[in-house]
This record gives structure tokens, sequence and C-alpha cells, in this order.
């Protein structure tokens, strides 16, 4: 009995020490190599915006997951102007994590793709931010930041 009682202890205390330590990485720690800090969607008044996912398929980039409307859409699109990915040369494990990206538009092109016989919209972004919270694949992460860690390392 006190064998079970010992184990159940020591089993709780790792689980929080692991709590822990997630929840300071995660939410409370701030790191030295930041680029760029999430923001929440109610911080965006009055900028008109769209919501991505990075989503490349044939001929595009992006998946729209709200227009500039404030409506919900599934609309493949290209982005052009500010791009986070070209910008930040973000790493293939950051992209996997599967974030919302925020872009500043200040307008639509609608047109015809002749190879890829059906419609295309590009969108053109005078610039970007990221959705809190950031997703990545790795456990313990702070949530608030892109960091130097999320970007590709170029080998010289």
């Amino acid at each position: 009995m006190k064998k079970m009682i010992v184990i159940a202890i020591v089993t709780a205390s790792l689980i929080l020490v692991f709590l822990g330590v997630y929840i300071h990485y995660a939410y409370i720690y701030i790191p030295d190599n930041i680029l760029r800090e999430a923001r929440r969607e109610y911080e965006l008044t009055e900028e008109r915006y769209i919501l991505c996912r990075l989503y490349r398929v044939t001929g595009f980039d992006w998946l729209v997951i709200q227009n500039e409307k404030g409506e919900e859409a599934q609309e493949f699109i290209n982005i052009s102007g500010a791009n986070p990915i070209a910008e930040l040369m973000l790493s293939y494990e950051f992209e996997m994590g599967d974030n919302i990206f925020i872009f500043y538009i200040e307008g639509r092109i609608d047109g015809y793709s002749e190879e890829m016989n059906q419609n295309i919209v590009e969108y053109i972004a005078t610039g970007w931010d990221i959705l809190y919270p950031i997703r990545r694949p790795a456990f313990i992460s702070p949530r608030r930041y892109i960091t130097r860690a999320d970007v590709q390392v170029i080998a010289r």
C-alpha cells in the first residue's frame, strides 16, 4: 500500500514539473531572439485583412479561411507583396505548425490561368502578422513569438 502511495506521489510530482516547464516556456518565457510577436484577432480593429493558412498546392501557396468581410472562406490564393515565408525564410518545421497568418491587404486581383484551366485569385498584401497562438510541432515553445529558431539555417 505504501509503495502505491509513493508511486502516485512521484508520478504526480513529475506531471506537475512537466506542466510547470510547459507553462513557463509556452506562456511566460520571453526569448531574446524574437522576430515577430503574435497578435490576437480582437486587436485588429481598423485594418482590412484576411486570415490564411499556408497550404501549398499546385499553383497556390495559401488558403483563405476568413475573407476581408469577416466571413468564413475556403479559397486557394496567392499573395504578392509582403510575405512571411519569403521575408523570414521560415523553416519547414514551423510551416508544418498549421498557423494562421494575418495579411493586411490593399487589393484583390481575379484572373484566369490557361495553364491550370481555372480562375485564380491574388491578394496584394502591404503587411502581415501571425495570429496567436503560434503552433509548432515542438512540445515546449513560446506561443506568442516567432523566434530565430523558427527560420531556416542556411549553409554558407
